[in-house]
């Protein structure tokens, strides 16, 4: 992240900014906080796109259409300005590098890596599908890589620019090296298959650290991407096969978004899931966040900690027990216990059905795709006061629980639970409780109880 340099804004919105994330095509990007503290990514698009009423009309459709996309794995829209005389958009902070800054950095992510971020990016594009939008600029920098997995970010902003004078006049919006061949001939019709053949080719680059249709003058670029077969001789030779239908010429020949999801099902994204140096570069990013917000950090503080009055670093699991102040909080329900989570959440049974989550909560709603909100605002969840969803599965049962703790409670998150659920098997922060997980992402942004049994209780 860059300071926010001479002639930058200081708020957007009802939004205060506080330094640089990147500059696009489009416009800036730029970290802020909202009123109440919580860390978010707000694009201000560039002035000349603000005179376009073709731009403006379509960036709300847009927007308004983002805003509904919800999941793990996509980075949620959550306010925007069409209107404002520079138009705006915020979505959520992700903290974590794009996936072109840590391959560039670091090289090509090993298979392990590749399963969990081809699971991942194939669950948020679904997510975005469901809600009839098309990406139309899926590349590796769009892709955020966080400690829980990976993020999809900036999804329908690509339509919105195509809607201005200057692509009708046969400028063609995305990024070359990743279009589709319908997106680099200029068809009217793009569907979601086009988003498939970016994501072979995002996991192409991935893989080897170079876009499978090579670089050069965009001319070049978009001949090859329609005329000509890639070399995939180099990619992972577990995903091959997969990348290689992903590009398909014709997109009836591509896999579905589905089919991808199903082949790498059983990937998931645990504390190790990047290598140690991708790892570091989010440790990093995350203290530069906590350091703009004024917090008081240390170097590695992520992973060693000082013991206030002994001198001593703390390492493990025992580096999450709260060695200062606690916060005290009068939300319910209070801190759980084993058995209780086993039952269920918030006096639900798991397996309850939305019928039953809406009679509990007269004020719940839902938000962000099929995440539910019980209306009564954050939870305290072992302690901790955080906002919290819940999820149904596709036989209309409760799930799945899932917490977003602040910034400064993140750290002491682990610790919270370890005190009341006691250690886990070995050191990591997951606890299984009969048919509960109850899984802490440190780091991260996410906390969340699973239940993965049968028939509802």
């Amino acid at each position: 992240m860059e300071a926010l340099q001479p002639g930058d804004p200081e708020r957007v919105g009802g939004y205060r900014l506080v330094g640089r994330l990147g500059t696009g095509g489009m416009g800036e990007v730029f970290l802020g906080y909202s009123a109440g503290g919580r860390p978010v990514a707000v694009k201000l698009i560039r002035p000349e796109y603000g005179t376009d009423a073709g731009f403006r009309r379509s960036f709300a459709r847009e927007v308004e259409a983002a805003r509904r996309v919800g999941g793990f794995f996509t980075a949620q829209v959550v306010d925007a300005d069409p209107n404002a005389d520079r138009p705006w958009l915020v979505s959520a902070y992700v903290p974590g590098p794009s996936l072109h800054t840590a391959v560039a950095e670091h090289g090509a992510l090993p298979a392990t890596a590749l399963r969990v971020l081809a699971a991942g990016l194939a669950e948020g594009l679904i997510a975005i599908h469901n809600c009839a939008l098309v990406h139309r600029d899926l590349k590796p920098g769009n892709v955020i890589l966080a400690a829980d997995g990976p993020r999809v970010i900036d999804f329908g902003i690509a339509r919105a620019l195509e809607a201005t004078s200057q692509t009708a006049t046969g400028v063609i919006s995305g990024t070359p090296a990743y279009m589709s061949p319908e997106q680099a001939r200029g068809d009217a019709d793009i569907t979601p298959a086009s988003d498939v053949f970016a994501l072979g080719s995002v996991l192409a680059f991935a893989s080897t650290g170079v876009a499978p249709f090579g670089a050069g003058h965009p001319a070049a670029v978009l001949y090859r991407v329609v005329q000509e077969t890639p070399d995939l001789l180099l990619v992972d030779h577990e995903l091959r096969g997969l990348v290689a239908a992903c590009l398909a010429k014709d997109p009836a020949d591509r896999p579905t978004m589905t089919e991808i999801l199903d082949t790498f099902g059983d990937a998931h994204a645990s504390a190790d899931w990047l290598p140690q140096p991708v790892t570091t570069m989010i440790s990093n990013v995350d203290v530069d966040v906590a350091r703009s917000r004024g917090a008081d950090v240390t170097e590695g503080a992520t992973s060693v900690v000082e013991t206030p009055g002994t001198g001593k670093q703390r390492r493990g699991l025992s580096r999450f027990l709260p060695t200062g102040r606690r916060r005290t909080v009068n939300a319910t329900p209070t801190a759980p216990k084993s058995s209780a989570i086993e039952r269920g959440w918030n006096g639900l049974a798991w397996g309850s059905t939305v019928s039953h989550f809406q009679e509990r909560f007269p004020r719940a709603a839902q938000e962000n795709g099929e995440w539910w909100v019980t209306g009564q605002g954050p939870e305290s969840f072992c302690g901790i006061v955080m906002p919290t969803q819940y999820a149904f599965d596709d036989r209309g049962r409760l799930y799945l629980v899932v917490f977003y703790p602040e910034v400064e409670d993140r750290e002491r998150l682990p610790g919270a639970v370890l005190e009341t659920l006691g250690a886990p098997d070995g050191s990591t922060t997951r606890w299984t409780r009969g048919e509960v997980v109850v899984d802490v992402k440190v780091a991260s942004v996410a906390a969340s109880i699973t239940y993965f049994g049968g028939e509802p209780r």
